[in-house]
């Protein structure tokens, strides 16, 4: 008698390994058309061929029992980027698993969400961005921590290895409304702070609407520029001629890159176009559009990690009860989960 495995998790599976279906049914010496009918859920999967399929996955039987719905990312901000199929699969698919499992915390804990979710009343990126700082109440100046303030605001931040150095971020929101943001791990400390800023920046302004008149990539570009360097308070800082050497300044204070300030100078009219030229063309000759000078170091988001340790501490979890209620395997439960740490978080 076929096993009622939840035959939607056999193909997340698949892609969260990066197999393709006709290596999977290779693996598993499953013929593809078998293979194909049970991931459409049009046949059966049997006990022999589930056992299989677990193997060759490296997930838990049980992992394929779970009913969990499959939600796609919110990238529909992201139809210029092209990459190969596989590693997109891949991203969605490990990203949902961590939904589950934040899901399945989520239960025990107890985390509220304080953002609000604008529509057109702030008008502008901008003031959208200056809006959320004093709804936060961030003082005024540099942000010092950015996943500090995120994640005390109930938002997950989750360091990612996408696999390529084409994604910068992602993010999905659990069915309990909790959204979670996926940073690209191997990315510099400032674009990792500005593609957090810019993942907020589409949850607070896009999440409910999509704008269909407008521009909402570089709404949420705007919008994260302003909410890390307020341009009124980085204009008051400018004194004399924008060089290379004021630039730095500015990076080393408020933690954004180089060109990024460059460009918002220029595009607020506080550097000229002959100016900004010159200075480009400086960028281009001193290498700094492949790296640029002044080193920032990586946030390290803690939220994720202090949730896992409650469990083990306060609720008192052993590795393997977690494994259980993740339904995934040893390496993956250390690799993408485990930590130490102190919790100050509240159990339900």
């Amino acid at each position: 008698m076929a096993v009622k495995v939840n035959y939607k998790m056999v193909q997340l599976a698949r892609e969260a390994r990066g197999f393709s279906q006709v290596e999977l049914s290779e693996k598993a010496e499953i013929p593809q058309g078998n293979l194909s009918r049970m991931e459409n859920g049009s046949v059966g999967i049997t006990p022999q061929i589930l056992r299989r399929i677990a193997t060759e996955l490296d997930y838990p039987k049980e992992f394929f029992y779970r009913n969990d719905t499959i939600y796609p990312s919110n990238t529909h901000y992201r139809k210029r980027v092209v990459l190969a199929q596989k590693i997109l699969l891949r991203t969605e698919a490990l990203m949902n698993i961590y939904r589950f499992n934040v899901q399945d915390m989520l239960q025990s804990l107890e985390i509220s969400v304080n953002l609000p979710i604008i529509e057109n009343e702030y008008g502008s990126p901008s003031r959208v961005a200056n809006y959320l700082r004093s709804f936060w109440k961030v003082p005024s100046g540099p942000i010092n921590n950015l996943s500090e303030i995120i994640e005390s605001n109930g938002i997950i931040v989750i360091d990612f290895d996408f696999g390529t150095d084409k994604i910068e971020g992602r993010s999905i929101v659990t069915e309990t409304g909790h959204p979670i943001l996926f940073i690209n791990k191997n990315s510099s400390g400032d674009r990792q702070r500005l593609t957090l800023a810019h993942e907020l920046g589409h949850l607070i302004m896009h999440l409910k609407t999509l704008p269909t008149l407008r521009d909402e990539e570089q709404e949420a570009w705007d919008f994260a520029h302003e909410f890390l360097a307020p341009f009124e308070e980085v204009k008051r800082q400018l004194r004399g001629k924008v060089n290379l050497s004021v630039l730095a300044d500015l990076k080393r204070v408020w933690k954004v890159s180089m060109a990024g300030f460059l460009k918002r100078l220029q595009d607020n009219g506080a550097v000229s176009y002959n100016a900004a030229r010159y200075l480009w063309s400086q960028f281009s000759a001193r290498g700094y559009r492949k790296g640029e000078p002044i080193f920032i170091e990586q946030e390290r988001p803690t939220l994720l990690k202090r949730m896992i340790n409650l469990f083990q501490t306060d609720l008192e979890y052993s590795k393997i009860e977690l494994q259980n209620l993740f339904t995934i395997n040893e390496k993956d439960l250390k690799g993408s989960y485990m930590s130490v740490g102190v919790s100050k978080l509240k159990v339900v």
